[in-house]
């Protein structure tokens, strides 16, 4: 399992360094779009975007929807394991989770451009709260399989679109702040599922209230989800000598 981690490790440095020297800024826009409606008033600072509900609802938003994945991955293959399933096919079943992550990736952001990126999310976060509680139901590898494809594709799909909200929602100028801010609740997330899913295992020996937990935060997220608001511009000054004239 180690020397597996290294070569991921070593093969990852080898792809993703010399693919980023390749990036590069798009061309400028001959002609500079127009706002869109709605969007009157000067963009509110990092600071400002802090301090606003909007910023809480999404990375609450994202924090629900970390915690109530983060378990269920982390433990995916000893659940299947507990049932029967051998080491080697339990960690193909990781693998195919991880496959369907990236076609959720993919499709939902196709979705997202088409229909908006609140409404994939909701739709996203409802499909992984589905899945997880299917696993409370699973027990023969075939099972594990669909559940894995079908819970795969929802996490992943979901993930990409928080930096759309936030760019939607807080301008491109600040999304660097704003989405490592969002980014950092969502991690406490991230690493509160593995904890509480092993803690729940060894008091009750069972895997069940690590599922049906993560489902009630993922019904959880989903119910934050629905009270994104736009958030209010702030009113552009006006010079008092324009004022009065």
């Amino acid at each position: 399992m180690r020397s597996a981690a290294d070569t991921f490790a070593m093969a990852s440095d080898l792809l993703v360094i010399p693919a980023a020297l390749l990036v590069r800024y798009p061309p400028a826009p001959a002609v500079v779009p127009a706002a869109p409606a709605g969007a009157a008033g000067r963009e509110l600072t990092a600071g400002q975007a802090l301090r606003t509900p909007q910023f809480a609802t999404i990375a609450l938003t994202y924090f629900a929807c970390c915690a109530a994945h983060s378990g269920p991955i982390f433990h995916m293959v000893t659940h299947a394991i507990d049932n029967g399933v051998t080491a080697m096919a339990a960690t193909t079943v990781l693998g195919v989770a991880g496959l369907a992550s990236l076609s959720g990736r993919i499709l939902c952001g196709l979705m997202a451009d088409r229909i908006g990126a609140k409404r994939m999310l909701l739709m996203g976060l409802a499909l992984q709260a589905v899945a997880v509680s299917l696993y409370v139901f699973t027990r023969e590898l075939a099972s594990f399989y669909a559940v894995a494809v079908v819970f795969g594709f929802a996490y992943g799909g979901a993930m990409p679109l928080y930096a759309i909200l936030v760019r939607e929602y807080f301008g491109a100028r600040i999304i660097g702040t704003i989405f490592g801010a969002v980014g950092s609740v969502a991690t406490l997330g991230m690493a509160l599922g593995p904890w509480a899913g092993g803690w729940l295992y060894d008091t009750l020996g069972s895997y069940f209230w690590l599922y049906m937990g993560s489902f009630g935060i993922g019904l959880g997220a989903v119910a934050i989800a629905f009270t994104f608001r736009p958030p209010r511009r702030l009113p552009v000054a006006v010079p008092s000598a324009v004022a009065a004239g």
